[in-house]
């Protein structure tokens, strides 16, 4: 059984002077529509909450999408599902295997081939070698790079690593199936196919999460949705009724 429970949850993000160098200041980067405030001795931190005091229950069946304007908190709800970030007030618990589809270019280095990023790739992921193995086929046919999957990726277009790196990503089928916006390049035919399958692996999962500006691929698979700004939940509800809201003051963003 899958299950996501979040509670009140608020994620906190310091941050730094500029030229200030650390991890923490690193992630908070991407974060840009939350609310900056002071803590700390004497309140000389510098925070911004990317999520405040967001609750959700998820349960098999549920389908959801996450809507709102860039920097509304969407992307650190996800991540913080996945277990990437912890809450700093409140809680997140999850039940069942995760599978994410953000980041999924991560490990692609100019100098491997693509076979050499299916099987790091894959491994990471969990997979054994007979599996990548026996898939490997069926990731070249996907991806349409046939031989070229033995070349190096410094060689590849934008295109060919959005399609390898999809095709590795979609592998596998979990409990829970957490997905950024992931189209980046591609031709319409790649765009197609994709949304093909992650319709079918969205149908097998017991619970998808899937944060996105194009409504019209949200409206094809999910069931319900909630409207996200300034790390807020703004409106939660059936998927019909959110997005018809969203749809009236979205150009004011």
């Amino acid at each position: 059984m899958a299950r996501i429970e979040i509670e009140s949850a608020c994620v906190d993000f310091r941050l730094y002077a500029p030229g200030e160098k650390s991890l923490r200041s690193l992630a908070a980067r991407p974060v840009v529509g939350g609310n900056i405030f002071r803590a700390g001795s004497h309140g000389r931190g510098r925070f911004v909450r990317a999520l405040d005091h967001v609750s959700l229950s998820l349960k098999d069946g549920d389908r959801l999408a996450i809507v709102g304007p860039n920097g509304a908190g969407k992307t650190t709800l996800l991540r913080m599902m996945a277990g990437v970030y912890q809450p700093t007030q409140g809680r997140c618990r999850t039940e069942g295997r995760i599978g994410t589809m953000f980041d999924i270019y991560h490990g692609m280095e100019d100098d491997m081939t693509g076979r050499d990023f299916v099987m790091s790739r894959g491994l990471f992921r969990g997979a054994s070698q007979s599996l990548l193995a026996d898939n490997m086929d069926e990731i070249r046919s996907f991806s349409g790079l046939g031989d070229f999957v033995d070349q190096p990726l410094g060689t590849y277009s934008a295109g060919m690593r959005v399609r390898l790196a999809f095709a590795v990503a979609t592998l596998f089928q979990p409990d829970i199936l957490l997905l950024d916006e992931i189209f980046g390049a591609g031709d319409m035919d790649f765009f197609d196919r994709a949304s093909r399958r992650i319709v079918e692996i969205s149908s097998k999962a017991g619970i998808t999460v899937f944060s996105t500006h194009w409504l019209e691929l949200a409206e094809s698979f999910c069931n319900r949705a909630i409207w996200m700004d300034r790390g807020q939940v703004k409106m939660a509800g059936d998927l019909d009724t959110v997005l018809d809201a969203y749809r009236q003051v979205r150009t004011q963003y």
